[in-house]
């Protein structure tokens, strides 16, 4: 019995060290590698740059600034042209009792009758720079400190010339309304008047010839834009296209719905280049302006900064410590920062 005892008790220590030895090699393994969560996330680096912000409106696409033809020609509207054509130097505009009225460029309207040799003004000086624009020979010498032209014999028969090419009587004379002065080209809008109506209610809109934005800013907004500003404009299709302010009118009194008034501008904005054929005439687009530019400052993507629970932002280095830093500008997606440690070429730690 005994010998049986010491039998089981040698097997047993056996069993005990063959386990022991299993498990051995598990004790003695060196530790897997601890990562920490600032060697799991990506870096960036800061960097110098120029940001840029910017604000989109909406506007309307058409031709430009719409404005109401009336005349001081006395009598009844007997021809007028059909919306959207266009009306260029030398030719007819409407009639008034069969008489072509035609358009003229210039600054100063035909507020006098031009029917006396040696009548000086800015009159004279518009009819005659038409005159020869249009192919006419004459001799209208300027004179005066505002070099503005004489009317002379040779202008009275270069008159009498045109109003024969544009069949009215050659007389050499022309009065208050003959003529219509723009400052170029026009496309006709909406033609208010109908034939038989007097000729001293509103007649027509017209506008430019070329297509135009125009955007209404609350004056405050309208303040940061310039004559000349750099645009982007994405058109109904969705494609983009660089245009240019044209003109920013004067504030605007616009009614509001209590009553009060809120000051508008109205902000004309050019192609840089023509809209493809077949772009609408008309319709709502999109007006992107630059807000805000600030240039050479230090900065990281906005994914770099960490809120910090006392109040403000901070970077985190590689290693895992905090660098305070102060917020500037915000602009897609990358933000300023500054701070006495912040320097460029900085590595920090960005979420990934």
């Amino acid at each position: 019995m005994r010998s049986r005892t010491m039998v089981f008790a040698a097997l047993a220590v056996i069993a005990v060290a063959s386990a022991t030895w299993y498990v051995w090699p598990a004790r003695s393994a060196a530790p897997a590698p601890q990562t920490t969560g600032a060697e799991t996330r990506s870096t960036t680096t800061v960097t110098k740059t120029t940001l840029t912000t910017s604000d989109t409106v909406g506007g309307m696409l058409g031709y430009g600034r719409l404005r109401t033809l009336k005349t001081a020609k006395p009598g009844l509207v007997t021809w007028l042209p059909q919306p959207g054509a266009v009306v260029s130097q030398g030719e007819r505009l409407f009639s008034v009792d069969d008489k072509p009225i035609t358009l003229m460029y210039g600054g100063t309207p035909l507020y006098r009758k031009l029917d006396s040799v040696g009548m000086i003004g800015g009159d004279v000086t518009v009819v005659a720079d038409n005159l020869k624009a249009l192919g006419y020979r004459l001799d209208a010498p300027k004179s005066g400190v505002k070099k503005e032209t004489a009317l002379t014999q040779s202008l009275v028969d270069a008159i009498k010339r045109y109003q024969r090419t544009i069949g009215v009587e050659p007389s050499g004379v022309l009065d208050v309304g003959d003529a219509v002065v723009l400052d170029g080209p026009v496309r006709v809008g909406a033609v208010q008047a109908q034939l038989g109506d007097s000729a001293s209610a509103p007649l027509m809109t017209v506008s430019g010839t070329a297509k135009a934005v125009t955007v209404e800013l609350d004056a405050a907004a309208a303040t940061r834009v310039k004559t000349g500003d750099a645009v982007t404009i994405t058109l109904a299709d969705g494609t983009t296209t660089p245009g240019k302010v044209s003109s920013v009118t004067a504030p605007e009194q616009a009614a509001g719905t209590d009553g009060s008034t809120s000051a508008k501008m109205s902000v004309l904005i050019g192609f840089d280049e023509p809209p493809a054929n077949g772009t609408a005439d008309s319709g709502r687009v999109q007006v992107t302006f630059t807000a805000q530019t600030k240039a050479d400052v230090l900065a990281v993507p906005v994914g770099a900064l960490l809120a910090v629970k006392q109040g403000g932002y901070a970077l985190q280095l590689p290693d895992g410590r905090l660098l305070p830093v102060t917020t500037g500008l915000f602009a897609k997606g990358v933000v300023e920062v500054s701070g006495p440690d912040v320097t460029e070429g900085l590595k920090v730690v960005v979420a990934s």
